[in-house]
């Protein structure tokens, strides 16, 4: 796969998965904040990173299986959707934690910086393949009615937000 298509889908799956995990709580919007630099950005991400994926995403799903009424028979593959969006959740609180001792550490050259980008959205890219190849299992085993919740519940918005 060449590189620029590894960044491209490390990216998406940053956002799906940050998307996965905030979309129950409309409080949760980042909010554009000058850092001590006086620099914006990095309070978005600041603010991102006080933020419960996990318990996020739980939340999230407990809504969704509710709003889709699943039969018996669809509830192994609600199971290994839910199992996913957890693992990806689990994934982002792993990320938050890499994301503070990275900006403790940050390497000082753009070619380190460059490198260490490349390396996560490697990482994304394959938790990204594993969440769409999940996603369209489950939503194979939803009636019409119920890909219509689905898709509306997850709807990501400019933001990567559900």
């Amino acid at each position: 796969m060449k590189l620029h298509t590894q960044i491209a889908l490390g990216f998406i799956a940053s956002l799906l998965a940050v998307s996965v995990a905030t979309a129950a709580d409309p409080g949760s919007k980042m909010k554009h904040e000058k850092d001590k630099t006086g620099c914006y950005g990095m309070g978005m991400m600041q603010n991102d990173m006080k933020v419960d994926h996990v318990a996020r995403a739980q939340k999230h799903l407990s809504e969704l299986k509710a709003g889709l009424n699943l039969t018996k028979d669809q509830e192994p593959a609600w199971s290994n959707f839910s199992d996913q969006v957890i693992t990806q959740a689990k994934s982002m609180a792993s990320m938050q934690e890499d994301m503070k001792k990275y900006m403790q550490n940050m390497p000082r050259t753009a070619p380190e910086r460059i490198e260490m980008m490349a390396n996560r959205m490697k990482d994304r890219a394959q938790h990204l393949a594993a969440m769409s190849d999940t996603v369209k299992t489950f939503y194979n085993t939803l009636t019409p009615e119920q890909k219509i919740v689905f898709d509306k519940k997850m709807q990501i918005n400019h933001m990567g937000h559900m």
